[in-house]
């Protein structure tokens, strides 16, 4: 029987504003600790494909990596998941799962305007608009990602030097499932927690003289994104400090 994966690019370029690696280290702590709990593979790709100008896209490349295996799950290198968190992979069948990005719609709004050039035809409602930070799927969903692939190639020029806002793969990933009729299944927002800093998740709760943070205490995976990538490295290893003894075998 195939087991399921979990798949991370961890790559830094010489260009990146900081190494990668010096907070990617402790996310993956966690996810080692989980998938050997869950009896799950985990791959960390640390070397850029030649073909991909741009790191990111070295997540497509899944329709390669992820051969062999029933589930898959991608995940960016700035999540950690909680150490009792459940096995995400018996949560859903023959689906493709993402949680919804509800941060900053305006973020969204512009970005599905801008990459819709590429897109002509295709609606992409903002209200399920999903974040590539995290994506549990089953392998029917691996040629999604070739197509992908493909477009980028088609449009790498333009896309490697793209300036006008709004992200790198997530909104054509979403237009491509918006494209395909992919019926998306949203996961609850714990298997993705967005805006942990502006939304407060790094805070505990006083009045019950808890010392606790929200996000340990109500979230499944934490994403360290949305606040100044200078500053990610601290706040990483920060929580993993408050948490690592869990991890322990």
């Amino acid at each position: 029987m195939a087991k399921n994966l979990i798949y991370i690019i961890s790559i830094t370029v010489d260009s990146a504003k900081i190494d990668h690696n010096e907070y990617s280290k402790y996310c993956i702590k966690s996810w080692e600790y989980w998938c050997r709990k869950n009896n799950c593979d985990l791959k960390v790709i640390q070397k850029n494909d030649e073909r991909c100008g741009r790191v990111v896209w070295n997540k497509e490349l899944i329709f390669e990596n992820g051969v062999g295996y029933d589930k898959i799950g991608i995940v960016d290198a700035d999540t950690m998941i909680k150490w009792d968190a459940p096995n995400v992979f018996d949560m859903f069948e023959e689906d493709f799962c993402m949680v919804r990005d509800l941060v900053n719609w305006a973020w969204v709004y512009d970005s599905i305007k801008n990459y819709g050039k590429f897109f002509k035809g295709v609606p992409l409602d903002i209200t399920n608009y999903g974040n590539t930070g995290v994506m549990f799927f089953h392998k029917l969903y691996l040629p999604l990602f070739e197509e992908i692939f493909n477009f980028y190639l088609e449009n790498r020029t333009e896309l490697d030097n793209w300036d006008k806002g709004g992200g790198r793969e997530q909104t054509i990933l979403n237009f491509h499932l918006a494209k395909n009729n992919v019926n998306i299944k949203f996961l609850d927002g714990s298997w993705n927690i967005l805006g942990m800093f502006s939304k407060g998740w790094f805070k505990s709760n006083t009045q019950l003289h808890s010392d606790e943070l929200h996000m340990i205490k109500y979230g499944n995976i934490w994403h360290f994104t949305g606040f100044d990538i200078e500053s990610r490295t601290e706040r990483v290893k920060h929580v993993w400090d408050l948490v690592k003894h869990n991890y322990n075998e």
